[in-house]
């Protein structure tokens, strides 16, 4: 195998792409993990050392990205690396199988895995966009491989995939939440909102020149490098000061090329890009580049640049906003977000699917076990949400609490009955260990009265939109509560669908 690259959206990257692709394209598989072991680690290195297609790979601390080139008389580059895709997770069920004794059978292990394919670009159109797109493709595009439920996930998606990988937007575990909150997906800021004019130069300037620059706008950090209006390099004053102060640094350098000093692998992100994700690339860049400017591009061409102080501050600023309107006790976005996410579904005019979901006798608990076991409850609520929904749902989707024991999730419409159904399923092979032991035959209702029931219930209230029929996010809560109503009258974890197309309405019990 020939030697392997490593970067990220670097010069050399770039460069390395460019040369393979025109044989039927290149492809990536990325791979993210929950937390970091072993045995997930040897499975990747055997899978790298077994691949001879394998060209490019980076890691930024639990994230992978592989990169793959086709030959001539090779399959399809999609097919390719489904194939290669489905090697690498046959690998990583392996090495789970076998380090399982360290995660109490292999629980505790998953990753999120995607795939996507990039091919030279059509005139107009830059290479580095075409690339930045695919490596964002991946990220997006990403299913759970999860060591507990592979089999039964495996049977779920062979029932409705067309693709070897789905593509969908697998949740971050509990840290990674806390890095990157749910929330924050209906606020996402995009890197080119924070650009501001740079200096920039010639790759044909003179240091003397850039150094003249420097010493007439003292604002100045740097300078960006330009050939024919694109980014190939940066220069930072303290770099140029540094260099210039050696003994021999002025006759050395003061009448060479700029080009010839300049940094020429700088982080160059295109606009579009969110900010935690470009927070991400410029921390995982070497120290002495840590706190150099990000390069912005709008369809390849200088578009600006953003400081790391920046790209903190804003990152701050949305987090403080979101925390403040989440519920303490999950995390999870308020009313505030609810009604916004609500609006923005609605404004868009696609079909989608909302799902109230709603404790039974939960009072009933709280009187018998206590406060703190009720708030395990609720918190237990809000992780299978984020679980399935992680395994189910797909990109932009959101989860809210409502308050107390109520919570919302909006999902598709395709996807909706499945997850209510998955839903159910996981709370109730959940929920015994939280009546510690004790078997629970009867329960008590709001009135006192003495019910026969083995404890909690889930009810959910499951309302699809067609993306017709005029709607506003005011009615969906009335609209929820009639079949949360319905639902509750009915005995065990059930949901209640009421499908509105046009002016009909029609009720399912499930």
């Amino acid at each position: 195998m020939d030697e392997v690259g490593v970067g990220l959206f670097n010069r050399d990257m770039i460069r390395s792409i460019k040369e393979r692709w025109h044989d039927g394209g290149i492809g990536v598989i990325y791979v993210r993990f929950r937390i970091g072991n072993a045995a997930s680690e040897s499975a990747l290195q055997h899978f790298e050392s077994g691949e001879p297609r394998l060209f490019w790979r980076q890691r930024l601390e639990w994230d992978y990205y592989y990169l793959f080139y086709r030959k001539p008389q090779d399959e399809p580059i999609d097919k390719l690396t489904g194939k290669l895709a489905e090697r690498l997770i046959e690998g990583l069920r392996k090495a789970w199988a076998k380090g399982g004794d360290e995660y109490e059978g292999g629980k505790g292990f998953d990753a999120s895995i995607g795939v996507a394919t990039a091919f030279p670009p059509a005139t107009g159109r830059s290479s580095e966009a075409v690339i930045y797109r695919m490596l964002l493709d991946a990220m997006e595009q990403t299913t759970l491989l999860d060591s507990e439920d592979t089999a039964r996930d495996k049977e779920i998606d062979e029932s409705s995939h067309d693709s070897v990988v789905k593509p969908q937007l697998a949740a971050a575990s509990e840290t990674e939440r806390k890095r990157s909150p749910l929330w924050l997906q209906s606020k996402t800021v995009r890197i080119g909102e924070l650009a501001v004019p740079f200096p920039s130069v010639s790759a044909r300037a003179r240091v003397s020149e850039v150094a003249y620059l420097f010493d007439t706008n003292a604002k100045a950090q740097g300078a960006v490098i330009i050939d024919q209006g694109r980014p190939i390099g940066i220069l930072m004053k303290e770099k140029l000061h540094q260099m210039l102060a050696g003994q021999f640094g002025l006759p050395l350098y003061w009448n060479r090329p700029v080009e010839r000093i300049m940094n020429n692998q700088p982080l160059i992100v295109d606009e579009q890009l969110p900010v935690e994700q470009v927070s991400q690339l410029a921390m995982a860049r070497d120290f002495s580049q840590l706190y150099d400017v990000v390069l912005i591009t709008k369809d390849g061409r200088m578009a600006g640049a953003a400081s790391i102080r920046s790209i903190l501050e804003c990152i701050t600023t949305l987090r403080t906003e979101a925390a403040r309107g989440a519920n303490p006790l999950t995390g999870l976005p308020g009313n505030e977000e609810i009604q916004l996410e609500l609006r923005r579904r609605i404004g868009q005019g696609a079909p989608f699917a909302v799902i109230y979901a709603d404790l039974d006798y939960f009072k009933w608990y709280n009187d018998c076990f206590g406060f703190g076991l009720g708030d395990d409850l609720i918190r237990y609520l809000a992780e299978i949400l984020r679980e399935k929904q992680s395994l189910l749902g797909s990109e932009g989707d959101f989860i809210g609490h409502i308050g107390g024991d109520d919570f919302i999730a909006v999902t598709n419409a395709n996807v909706a009955e499945r997850l209510c159904q998955a839903l159910i399923k996981r709370f109730d092979d959940g929920i015994k260990p939280f009546y510690g032991g004790i078997e629970v035959t009867t329960v008590e209702d709001r009135h006192g009265n003495l019910i026969e029931q083995k404890g909690v219930t889930l009810s959910l209230s499951l309302m699809i939109w067609d993306g017709m029929v005029p709607l506003t996010s005011e009615e969906i809560p009335r609209l929820a509560a009639k079949l949360k109503k319905q639902a509750k009258a009915m005995k065990g974890s059930v949901y209640v669908k009421d499908q509105i197309k046009g002016m009909q309405h029609g009720e399912d019990r499930q």
